[in-house]
């Protein structure tokens, strides 16, 4: 009996050595102006086995010596990969704009774009996103890890925005827990693959002006991973800063315009006086 059971767990694991998914790569790039305006942009990028003629490798086993299966994702999302379109376009809030999907080679492009007027604006639609997640909620967070945007200077006017991986990731939610609970299939992978394995925070850029922070996914061949060694690397930080500084053009306009006019008062005024 322990002999079968042996035989039974092996065998299990072979199949899953021969197939695999792997998680949506999530990247998030944040531009901010100098009135506090900007943009972010949200790129999810899933593996798509049907879009290969031939076995996509596993990025955990580039070189193909530890047995890991090839990347098979298409079987999991019910109706196919390109369902996580319409489900996005069905699902995002209004502010959002759901771009079209695209493919590069055997990759496939979901992408998520929006933007705000100022920084209050910012965090009322980081809050909303927040808030549609069926777990979290924005007063889970306490100040520290909600975003910031301090602003110093007159006539050059300096910005740092602070934010935290648990409230970007929370922003998240809405549509991984949407897409894993509506149209995710787990086919061979269920009781293996929770809601947290589907996706992943692969990339994160923020700029203001000259100022950047950006971490970005990469392959570690040192790494630990499980029996053997080498596996990628996400975004590990817990918290993103950056600053930028801008030339506050507005306020050095105003005070051109102010000793101008103060000029030709006083002009004014001594020539009255001489008359």
């Amino acid at each position: 009996m322990k002999k079968r059971i042996a035989l039974l767990v092996v065998m299990l694991f072979a199949v899953f050595a021969l197939s695999a998914c792997w998680p949506g790569e999530i990247g998030i790039t944040t531009e901010f102006n100098a009135d506090g305006s900007g943009t972010r942009t949200i790129v999810l990028d899933v593996m798509d086995d049907t879009l290969s003629s031939t076995p996509i490798i596993n990025p955990d086993d580039p070189d193909q010596t530890e047995g890991k299966g090839a990347v098979i994702n298409n079987q999991h999302i019910t109706g196919g990969l390109m369902e996580i379109q319409t489900w996005l376009e069905d699902n995002a809030p209004d502010f959002i704009t759901v771009e079209d999907a695209r493919t590069e080679g055997y990759h496939r492009y979901f992408t998520l774009t929006y933007s705000w007027d100022d920084f209050d604006d910012f965090l009322e639609k980081q809050e909303t996103l927040v808030n549609l997640s069926p777990t979290l909620s924005w007063s889970d967070f306490d100040a520290a890890e909600l975003p910031q945007l301090d602003v110093k200077g007159g006539y050059n006017k300096t910005l740092t925005f602070t934010e935290s991986k648990a409230i970007v990731e929370a922003s998240l939610d809405w549509a991984i827990a949407g897409i894993y609970n509506d149209i995710y299939d787990p086919v061979t992978l269920a009781d293996y693959v929770t809601k947290a394995d589907i996706s992943v925070l692969a990339g994160y850029t923020v700029t203001i002006a000259e100022g950047e922070f950006a971490e970005l996914s990469y392959y570690d061949e040192d790494a630990e991973d499980g029996t053997g060694t080498g596996k990628v690397i996400f975004v590990e930080s817990e918290e993103f800063e950056v600053e930028g500084s801008f030339t506050n053009t507005g306020l050095i306009v105003g005070t051109i315009v102010g000793a101008v006019a103060l000029i030709a008062g006083a002009v004014l005024v001594l020539t009255r006086f001489k008359k």
